[in-house]
C-alpha cells in the first residue's frame, strides 16, 4: 500500500504508521527504510488530530514543523501528506502519509485517491486485527475439543469398564446352575445393568456425535441375532408391565449382513424400551422384512410396533430433539432424558437412512428404518478357531482374562489369558496363535506397542483390540499400530464370536 501511495502521488516516499502514546510504528514503508519514531517527533502525531488529510506543501514556511531535525536535517522533509487511519469505532489509529524532499502539492485527483487508499488500508489492518482474532478463537476452540476429546476417553474407558465386569459377572452367574428365585435376580440384575449400559451409552455417544467423533464399524453379524439379543435386553421390562414383546421376522434375511452391529443393538433397544415405556397394555412387536436384495447387499425394513399412548400430530415435529419429550408431564411420568430419540435418529442418520414415524393418539405408534447392508461371504474359516489351535488374551484385568476365557471355552475353543505383557510376548516366541486378544490399556506396556512387537513376532496373525474408548482417534491409533479388529466394551459374546469368524476366514 505504501508503493501504490508513493506511484500515486509520485513522491520518493510513503508510510503507513500506527501511533500509540510513545511512538510512531511503521508497519509499512516504500522509498525509506524505518521501524519507528518517538511521538514527540512524529507528523502523524498532528495527523491523528483532524478528520480531514494533513497537507503541508512546504514545511520550512510553516512554523509547526520549520525546525523540526527532519526538516532541517535528514531526510530533509519538506513536503507532507498524511490521511489519519480509522478504526470500525471512528478512533484514528495512524496515518497513510507521503512525503517528498522538494515543495510540491497534490492535485484534486490524488487527494481524493489518497483518502480512498487511506480507507482501504484502515479496512486491511480491521481484517488483519479481525482475523488474528478468529485465529486466537480457533486455537482456543480446538484445545477445549482437545480436552473436551481427552475428558470423553477417560469417561468412556471409567465407566464402561465397570459395567463391562458388571454384565460379565452377571452372565457369568447366570451361565452356573442356579435356583429358580436366584435366576430371576439375576436376570432382573442384568437387565438393570444393560440399561444402565445404555444409558451411559446414549450420553457418551451423543457428546461424540455432537463432536462429529462417532464412526460405524463394518464387521459381520446376524440381524435376527441381533434383533432377539434386544428383545431378551427388554424382556423383564416387558414382564414387569405385563405387556408381550414379540418378534415378526422374514424368513429371508439373511444368515449374516456386514455393519455396525454394536450401534444397531442401540438403536433397537433405543426404540424398544421406549415403546415400553409409553405401552399400558397390549404390547411391542419387532418387524423386519426383506424389501431389497442382490448379490452384493441386502435392504431391509426394520419397524418398532407398541400399542401405547401415541403421539399427536403437533408434537411429531420436534419428537427427535435433543432434551425434548412430548410434555412436561410426560417427563414427570415418563422419566428419560430426551436424548434416547435424538441419538437413534443421528444412528440412523450415519447408516444413510432415516427414521420413519406413524402415530394415532390413543392406538399406539410405529418407528420404521430402511438399512442397506452388504451381504457376508459365507466361507467357512480356514481353521476352525473353535476346535484347532489357540487363542491369546492380555489383560491386565483378572476379571476381563477369566470372561474371555468363558466365552471361548463356550465355543469349545482354547485361550491363553495373561494379565502381564511381558509374559504374553514370551509365550508368542513359542506357540503359535489363531487370533490375539489385546486391551489397550495396560500399566506395563499398551496394546499398541504390544501389537507392534506381536507383529513382529507372529506376522499375518490378526490381532483384536478391546477397549472401553471408541473414539475416532483411538479408532485410527489402532489400525495404525497392526490391529485387524477392535471391540468396545462392554461387548456381548457373540460380537467376539462373529469377529473371530470373519479374522480367520481365507483372504
Amino acid at each position: 500500500m505504501s508503493q501504490i501511495a508513493s506511484q500515486l502521488c509520485m513522491t520518493p516516499f510513503a508510510m503507513v504508521s500506527l501511533i500509540d502514546q510513545d511512538r510512531q510504528w511503521v508497519k509499512s514503508s516504500h522509498g525509506i527504510d524505518i521501524d519507528y519514531i518517538p511521538r514527540e517527533l512524529s507528523f502523524c502525531a498532528h495527523t491523528i488530530n483532524q478528520y480531514e488529510p494533513l497537507v503541508v506543501e512546504n514545511m520550512k514556511q510553516d512554523g509547526r514543523f520549520s525546525d523540526h531535525p527532519s526538516v532541517i536535517g535528514p531526510p530533509n522533509v519538506t513536503f507532507y501528506a498524511g490521511v489519519p487511519l480509522r478504526s470500525s469505532e471512528g478512533y484514528a489509529i495512524g496515518s497513510l502519509c507521503v512525503v517528498d524532499q522538494k515543495p510540491r502539492q497534490l492535485t484534486a485527483e490524488q487527494h481524493t485517491a489518497l483518502k480512498a487508499l487511506a480507507d482501504q488500508v484502515a479496512l486491511l489492518m480491521e481484517l488483519h486485527r479481525t482475523n488474528n482474532s478468529l485465529r486466537v478463537a480457533r486455537t482456543e476452540a480446538e484445545e477445549l475439543a482437545q480436552q473436551k476429546a481427552s475428558l470423553l476417553a477417560t469417561l468412556s474407558h471409567e465407566i464402561r469398564t465397570p459395567l463391562h465386569a458388571l454384565e460379565g459377572y452377571t452372565q457369568l452367574l447366570l451361565d452356573q446352575p442356579t435356583q429358580p428365585d436366584q435366576q430371576s435376580s439375576l436376570q432382573r440384575l442384568q437387565t438393570t445393568g444393560r440399561t444402565l449400559v445404555s444409558l451411559v451409552n446414549n450420553i457418551l455417544d451423543y457428546s461424540k456425535l455432537q463432536a462429529g467423533k462417532l464412526l460405524l464399524e463394518a464387521i459381520p453379524f446376524s440381524v435376527v441375532g441381533l434383533i432377539h439379543q434386544a428383545v431378551d435386553m427388554q424382556a423383564w421390562q416387558a414382564r414387569q408391565k405385563n405387556l408381550q414383546l414379540t418378534t415378526k421376522l422374514d424368513a429371508t434375511i439373511p444368515h449374516q449382513l456386514r455393519g455396525d452391529a454394536t450401534r444397531l443393538l442401540q438403536v433397537l433397544t433405543n426404540l424398544i424400551s421406549n415403546a415400553l415405556k409409553f405401552t399400558k397394555e397390549g404390547g411391542v412387536n419387532v418387524e423386519a422384512s426383506v424389501i431389497e436384495q442382490t448379490d452384493e447387499q441386502t435392504t431391509l425394513f426394520i419397524e418398532v410396533v407398541d400399542t401405547g399412548i401415541g403421539i399427536a400430530p403437533d408434537s411429531l415435529a420436534t419428537l427427535f430433539n435433543e432434551y425434548t419429550q412430548v410434555s412436561a408431564a410426560t417427563t414427570r411420568q415418563y422419566g428419560g432424558t430426551g436424548l434416547g430419540l435424538a441419538i437413534t435418529r443421528q444412528l440412523i442418520d450415519l447408516m444413510d437412512s432415516h427414521m420413519e414415524v406413524t402415530s394415532e393418539v390413543g392406538k399406539g405408534s410405529r418407528f420404521g428404518f430402511r438399512l442397506t447392508l452388504p451381504t457376508v461371504d459365507e466361507t467357512p474359516p480356514t481353521v476352525n478357531w473353535r476346535t484347532e489351535g489357540k487363542l491369546l488374551a492380555v489383560d491386565d484385568s483378572l476379571f476381563n482374562t477369566k470372561m474371555l476365557g468363558h466365552i471361548v471355552r463356550q465355543q469349545s475353543g482354547q485361550l491363553d489369558t495373561f494379565n502381564n505383557p511381558i509374559e504374553a510376548l514370551e509365550a508368542a516366541r513359542h506357540t503359535p496363535y489363531l487370533s490375539m486378544l489385546l486391551d489397550l490399556h495396560m500399566p506395563e506396556m499398551d496394546g499398541y506397542d504390544l501389537a507392534r512387537q506381536l507383529c513382529d513376532l507372529q506376522p499375518g496373525v490378526p490381532i483384536i483390540a478391546l477397549s472401553a474408548d471408541d473414539s475416532a482417534e483411538t479408532l485410527a491409533k489402532v489400525y495404525a499400530a497392526g490391529f485387524r479388529g477392535f471391540l468396545r466394551k462392554p461387548f456381548l459374546p457373540q460380537q467376539l464370536v462373529h469377529l473371530l469368524d470373519e479374522l480367520t476366514k481365507p483372504v
